[in-house]
């Protein structure tokens, strides 16, 4: 193995920016230390006992260090560790732990054990970080993790780590405790008595582009640091529920809310594969479901967005990615879609817009109308040619890892399928699919699809009936807005509506005049507005009070 110098110099010299950028966000200034352990167990080195204390101005001299032990990979040499905590150096050389900004524990699949995804999406459901080990060919060689803290983390009572450090490790449920404590550098291979163990790069940690050559490190230090307790809560409750992930999925990370659950688990004979068939939904699902768009699109769940050819579905769904990936100004007006004010507070992290049909001079085109001043910068667009559904799925996996996504929207449904649009076996396993990213990531996904050619509804309700392809495009999602055109008009409502009606969503159909210069849809105002307009709360409140008066209720 013979790497380049300079790839691993940028390696290095990037993730211990991030670490010191993280530390300076937590209040810590001082030094860290690469090292060497003095014995050969279990990472081996051909110089044990190296200690060498640096701090942010001499982070350079570390990187040459490392390089100059790491031999460019060439056995025998020694691949040195990290301790990120922070230390206070005394006026006798010696030197006092303060604390860390970051979390970390490194989780390794030993022998023929075998990475489940689950170990990484537990982590970054909780704003974590996590990517892949390689031993040899095996790219899923365990994990490396870390977390940045909001605040400064103590040193824990083994001494070694911090808090949260081992609850991180028991998150990620990979049997290597030997190895949990060690922080162990990106870009170098490290010799251990399991064999070489490598994870590439420190960016992997995030979305691709995120952490770029020129990327503002205390801003991402910022932005991505995570309350500690939630880690802690998290990993009592995966303990309590006995590291079952159905469990775990559906109960949530509230520790009080661990004796009922498990009191319920009881009931069906603590069977996990019964429990799958009829346990609940996490307690506080409903208490909080939250809308991007306040009665018409929900987080968490699926939304079918169905219509005619040339109602604009697309211009619809791109400028709806748009609305929410635009930084608003304090005390500025949230704008409105369909007529409904975008809750713009619920969408703080990255836009997803897959784009099957359009290429680049129409979105780019669509982009410059929607957001001329370029406001949008949390909205990432994705390629269309995955070619199958297998690895349109896998490409979703590797997203699970940013940690907030409000909305992801594809367009169209077709363009992501694994078969056919009559192939209900393929349209259910991408409903599977998008519908499992919603919930564990609290997304709002948006599907576009089209209706049967040909098709003239003229009510929302027939949008239903004349969908293209499988029944599955009906069953699936929770939510279907239907789009049609009468005349000059664009008809917008809901055609299927499966969420409580205490949570205000939206009942009539709505009227609105296409702008086809600004690709918009301007709802009408007053009675002209509404179409098939449903009785108003009062009105079913007056039949309600005349049938109790009358026996019939």
């Amino acid at each position: 193995m013979n790497i380049p110098v300079d790839s691993i110099h940028k390696v290095l010299q990037a993730e211990l920016a991030l670490l010191w950028a993280a530390h300076r966000s937590a209040g810590l200034e001082g030094y860290m230390c690469l090292y060497s352990l003095p014995e050969q167990v279990p990472f081996r080195s051909r110089e044990p006992g190296i200690a060498f204390w640096f701090s942010p101005e001499n982070t350079q001299e570390a990187v040459q260090l490392v390089l100059h032990h790491f031999n460019r990979g060439m056995l025998p040499n020694t691949s040195l560790l990290l301790n990120p905590v922070v230390h206070r150096k005394n006026d006798d050389g010696s030197y006092t732990p303060l604390g860390s900004g970051i979390i970390w524990a490194t989780s390794l699949c030993l022998g023929v054990e075998v990475l489940n995804k689950n170990s990484a999406e537990r982590i970054w459901e909780l704003g974590g970080l996590a990517s892949t080990f390689y031993r040899g060919e095996n790219n899923q060689a365990g994990l490396k993790i870390i977390a940045i803290c909001d605040q400064a983390q103590p040193v824990a009572a083994d001494g070694k780590t911090i808090t949260g450090c081992r609850e991180l490790y028991e998150l990620a449920y990979i049997n290597s405790p030997q190895y949990a404590q060690f922080y162990l550098l990106s870009g170098i291979t490290y010799l251990s008595n399991n064999g070489l163990f490598h994870h590439d790069d420190i960016a992997e940690l995030f979305p691709k582009g995120v952490l770029s050559e020129t990327a503002d490190m205390d801003k991402i230090a910022q932005e991505s640091a995570v309350n500690v307790q939630k880690i802690l809560d998290a990993a009592y409750c995966w303990k309590a529920y006995e590291h079952h992930h159905s469990l775990y999925q559906k109960f949530g990370t509230d520790p009080e809310d661990v004796p009922n659950n498990m009191g319920f688990f009881t009931l069906v004979a603590r069977d996990i594969e019964l429990f799958d068939a009829t346990g609940p939904m996490r307690k506080d699902a409903d208490e909080m479901f939250e809308f991007i768009v306040p009665g018409l699109v929900p987080r968490g769940s699926v939304t079918l967005l169905a219509g005619t050819g040339g109602s604009g579905k697309s211009s619809l769904a791109h400028q709806l990615c748009v609305l929410a990936a635009t930084d608003y100004e304090p005390g500025e007006e949230a704008p409105r879609w369909l007529g409904q004010r975008v809750a713009i507070e619920k969408c703080k992290g990255v836009c997803i817009y897959f784009s099957g049909e359009d290429g680049p001079p129409i979105i780019n085109a669509r982009a410059s109308i929607f957001d001329p001043k370029g406001r949008a910068r949390r909205l990432m667009f994705q390629r269309t040619d995955f070619g199958d559904g297998i690895a349109f799925r896998k490409h979703l996996e590797r997203l699970h890892r940013i940690p907030d996504i409000p909305i992801m929207v594809i367009d169209p449904a077709r363009k992501y399928l694994s078969g056919g649009e009559e192939d209900s076996n393929a349209v259910n396993d991408f409903f599977e699919t998008v519908e499992e990213f919603a919930i564990s990531k609290n997304t709002a996904v948006v599907v576009v699809h089209h209706l049967q050619k040909g098709a003239h509804p003229t009510s929302a309700a027939e949008v239903l009936d004349m969908l293209r392809g499988s029944q599955v495009f009906v069953d699936r999602p929770r939510v279907i807005i239907g789009m049609f055109r009468d005349g000059p008009y664009t008809i917008a409502g809901l055609a299927k509506n499966n969420i409580p009606p205490n949570l205000g969503m939206v009942s009539e159909e709505r009227v609105f005049a296409r702008d086809p210069r600004r690709l918009q849809l301007i709802w009408l105002p007053g009675h002209d507005g509404v179409r098939n307009a449903n009785l108003s709360p009062e009105e079913i409140e007056k039949l309600a009070e005349e049938a109790r008066l009358e026996g019939r209720l």
